[in-house]
């Protein structure tokens, strides 16, 4: 028959009572260790997730801003270049103004002018006309023969 020996009942309850004891004193301080930092990690995993996510939607909103930028540069840019444009004809309509003021000041003035040297140079033969007819005529004809053969002059003259 088998011969059971009473030092490994012992031994069997020693391990069993060893197994329990760990159980209770080591194994479950453990777990809830391990459980404790998985816990912790996964936090930090899901607290690393939103901080990528925030940085997504920071970077898509800077992108959105900076492309906001741009369209209101170019706008600026337009505005100005309209503004200049406008200013550039305004100063060549205004030039072109004074250009033809100043052209027709000068046809004025010239045409003034003509007429005083016209004037001025009727005067003259009339008067070099009276002189020459006084001496001429200055023993033969009398005051109204004179004045009659001076308006004579005169209108051939104006005629001319």
């Amino acid at each position: 028959m088998l011969k059971f020996d009473i030092n490994i009942l012992w031994t069997l309850i020693n391990l069993i009572i060893f197994f329990v004891l760990m159980k209770l004193f080591l194994f479950k301080p453990i777990k809830k260790t391990l459980d404790k930092r998985k816990e912790l990690i996964e936090g930090q995993f899901k607290a690393a997730e939103d901080k990528e996510k925030k940085a997504d939607e920071l970077q898509a909103e800077y992108q959105s801003q900076l492309s906001g930028v741009e369209d209101e540069k170019k706008q600026i840019l337009a505005e100005a270049r309209n503004n200049a444009k406008a200013e550039y004809d305004k100063i060549v309509a205004r030039a072109n103004t004074d250009a033809t003021k100043i052209k027709t000041d000068a046809k004025k003035a010239s045409e003034l002018e003509s007429e005083k040297a016209r004037l001025a140079v009727k005067q003259q033969i009339a008067e070099l006309a009276m002189q020459t007819a006084t001496k001429v005529v200055e023993k033969e004809v009398s005051a109204e023969t004179d004045k009659m053969l001076y308006d004579e002059f005169l209108n051939e003259s104006s005629d001319k």
